[in-house]
């Protein structure tokens, strides 16, 4: 496992509110990547304003990715000081209640 392959799996996702990716709007990139084993990953990202409505719903689009194409449960994290609601981003995308709530109304959607 390396930065340019969760990259490639990253670019994939798309900003829910624009028809682009989070590597084309910057919001993540191979500094924001850290690997410690093939089953341990920490992704940063930055959301596209500091009150960004959808900064959950893009991390938990990122986690979601990462597990079907690498089989990973990475931590994926608001970068700090970039979304006003930092620590409530957070906790929606790594508890794991939380982000199935979410996935699941996501998935209802159609939106992955």
């Amino acid at each position: 496992m390396d930065k340019q392959k969760v990259l490639e799996v990253l670019k994939e996702v798309q900003d829910p509110e624009m028809p682009m990716s989070i590597l084309e709007l910057d919001m993540v990139n191979e500094d924001d990547i850290t690997i410690e084993s093939d089953k341990k990953i920490t992704v940063t990202f930055k959301p596209t304003s500091a009150m960004c409505p959808m900064g959950s719903v893009i991390g938990v689009l990122i986690k979601k990715k990462l597990k079907d194409a690498l089989g990973v449960d990475a931590e994926v994290k608001v970068r700090p000081g970039t979304h006003m609601n930092e620590e409530m981003v957070n906790d929606i995308i790594n508890r794991k209640e939380k982000y199935e709530q979410v996935l699941k109304r996501l998935q209802e959607a159609g939106l992955c």
